[in-house]
């Protein structure tokens, strides 16, 4: 089965690259989410097995986001996305059950083998 990927982020134009970089890792991204109301409405409804979260514009708002995603489906495979060279972020991040950091601007090489990498780890790991 394809892994199915939800990609949350308030910039269309970046979801729409992550995207296409997750497409090309052979990842189906069944949905896109602009805010946490919406990624949390569209995790219920849709139950992927990836998310990515943006935690660039609101890192606040977006941890939160990382814990109730993990909340309703502890299985769900999360990568969160932060600033270049924000290790401090990373950290937090990795410390909420996030797999995989990518930083924004996404360099496709990297994106692509985070994606995958996400993509293969096994539920719970």
């Amino acid at each position: 089965m394809r892994p199915t990927l939800l990609i949350v982020d308030d910039t269309e134009f970046l979801r729409f690259v992550l995207g296409e970089i997750a497409r090309e890792a052979g990842i189906a991204v069944v949905a896109e989410a602009g805010s946490a109301a919406e990624a949390l409405d569209l995790q219920a409804a849709l139950e992927p097995g990836l998310a990515v979260v943006d935690l660039t514009a609101d890192a606040v708002v977006g941890e939160a986001l990382l814990g109730a995603l993990l909340a309703r489906d502890p299985a769900l495979a999360l990568a969160a996305v932060v600033a270049p060279g924000d290790a401090e972020g990373a950290a937090r991040a990795r410390a909420r059950g996030v797999r995989e950091v990518l930083e924004k601007p996404y360099d496709p090489d990297a994106a692509r083998a985070a994606l995958q990498r996400l993509s293969c780890v096994p539920a719970n790991a």
